[in-house]
């Protein structure tokens, strides 16, 4: 079984279309199923992630797992509907330093979360042969929506990251603490500064429905 992640409704609501998920099952969010897929649309934010993948990871043992979803660009180079494959994620909003730990590092010691290689080689496939522009890079993960450029510019530079969002980072924790394979990947809707709240919505859909084709794409490789 694979499992799909996404933490809006949009986002959710165009991977069951595409994966034709539709057998509602019971759990604490909205949860769908298809033969060999199901589909969780985790709510917004880095414990609504986090709480979702570990419900879903110990009550079905998924063999795999992508999450899916949006993201603001930190990088100028990336252009709305644009894939980000993120090798790692990194949680912008957490702050040991006075323990000598590195900005974003966890008291695991961990400051980078990995997607799994090979679940992200075949994304990279996968987006190839439907022609979406995809590039491999980093996100930063934080529990608070972006738009200020100045601060999108200082943790670019801080983290090395191309891209900011809500959960990937917390999502990829999770799987890393079960030993699970678990790849991050999402669709810029936004450049994360001062129009992005309008970006956003404007290419909302679009982008969901983008990777609900990925998402199809993913299930062949």
């Amino acid at each position: 079984m694979i499992a799909f992640f996404a933490a809006e409704p949009e986002e959710a609501e165009a991977l069951r279309e595409a994966l034709d998920a539709r057998e509602a099952l019971e759990a604490p969010f909205p949860l769908h199923q298809a033969p060999g897929v199901l589909v969780a649309e985790t709510g917004v934010g880095k414990v609504a992630a986090a709480s979702a993948v570990a419900y879903v990871l110990t009550r079905f043992a998924p063999k795999e797992s992508f999450f899916l979803g949006v993201a603001g660009a930190l990088d100028p180079s990336l252009r709305a509907l644009d894939l980000l494959l993120a090798e790692k994620a990194v949680q912008w909003d957490v702050d040991l330093t006075p323990f000598g730990r590195e900005p974003g590092e966890t008291a695991f010691g961990m400051r980078f979360f990995p997607s799994d290689p090979g679940l992200l080689a075949r994304a990279e496939v996968a987006a190839s042969a439907l022609g979406f522009p995809a590039r491999r890079g980093v996100v930063a993960t934080g529990d608070r929506f972006l738009a200020d450029r100045e601060e999108a510019g200082r943790l670019a530079r801080l983290h090395g990251a191309q891209a900011v969002e809500m959960e990937g980072a917390a999502a990829l924790m999770v799987a890393w603490r079960f030993r699970h394979p678990m790849a991050l990947v999402r669709a810029v809707t936004d450049g994360a500064g001062e129009e992005a709240a309008r970006d956003f919505q404007a290419f909302l859909q679009e982008a969901s429905r983008r990777l609900g084709f990925l998402a199809q794409a993913l299930l062949a490789y």
